[in-house]
């Protein structure tokens, strides 16, 4: 881990150890956890990724941590072939309403697809959610089909809609605690990893949920029509 990184686990009510799925983390808060995932998400990554396991953040009366995995951190590149073969094994684990692939977005696919945290990927220009994980669905509790169909003007507020574009235009990859709409009748305060990027002259944004949804009451303006 980084330097900076431990300097914050020696701090007092700071706690980690080591074990064979990775690294667990004990903040002395839920406040405190938020903002070390935060600051410091790409780092943790790259720490999941140098010990193949992944960096788990825990604090009192936690129920389900946050958690970073190596492949957030990977650039290796599978063949077509081995693209091809996870597809086909997925078993309707990920969905896309985008008609035309490119292989980039195959790649991310079957990432999602292979993934148990919720992962979703809205196309930058048309704010269309395309793709969706089934954990994602679930945590949504909205069918896929209608999922990849999601407008996102129509699930944020439009000013936090506003800065989530502009953190992305400033950063490609962060990780930030936010509220929005999970469905037309729940509204959650959600900590997800955001990265930016280009397909073929077509940038998209893939949101990876860390946190379990914390429940809150539905913001005046929620749910407005599209502008």
């Amino acid at each position: 881990m980084s330097v900076s990184i431990l300097r914050i686990l020696n701090l007092p009510g700071w706690n980690y150890k080591m074990s064979y799925e990775g690294v667990s983390i004990f903040a002395p808060t839920k406040r405190h956890a938020t903002h070390l995932a935060q600051s410091y998400g790409d780092a943790l990554s790259e720490t999941a990724l140098k010990i193949n396991g992944k960096v788990r953040i825990k604090w009192r009366g936690c129920k389900k941590p946050i958690e970073f995995y190596s492949w957030m951190a990977s650039q290796a590149v599978p063949t077509p072939s081995e693209t091809a073969e996870r597809i086909l094994n997925s078993g309707g684990a990920v969905f896309c309403s985008q008609l035309h692939v490119p292989s980039e977005l195959l790649y991310r696919m079957v990432a999602a697809a292979e993934n148990e945290r919720p992962v979703s990927i809205v196309r930058q220009d048309s704010r269309k959610q395309i793709i969706v994980n089934q954990p994602m669905a679930d945590m949504l509790q909205t069918p896929p089909e209608i999922a990849t169909q999601r407008l996102m003007t129509q699930f944020w507020l439009p000013e936090d809609l506003a800065e989530l574009e502009q953190r992305l235009q400033n950063n490609r990859r962060f990780t930030w605690t936010y509220a929005a709409g999970l469905n037309e009748q729940a509204w959650a305060v959600l900590t997800t990893q955001f990265e930016a990027f280009e397909v073929e002259g077509v940038w998209y944004r893939q949101g990876t949920c860390l946190s379990t949804p914390q429940l809150v009451p539905i913001p005046p303006g929620a749910f407005a029509p599209a502008a």
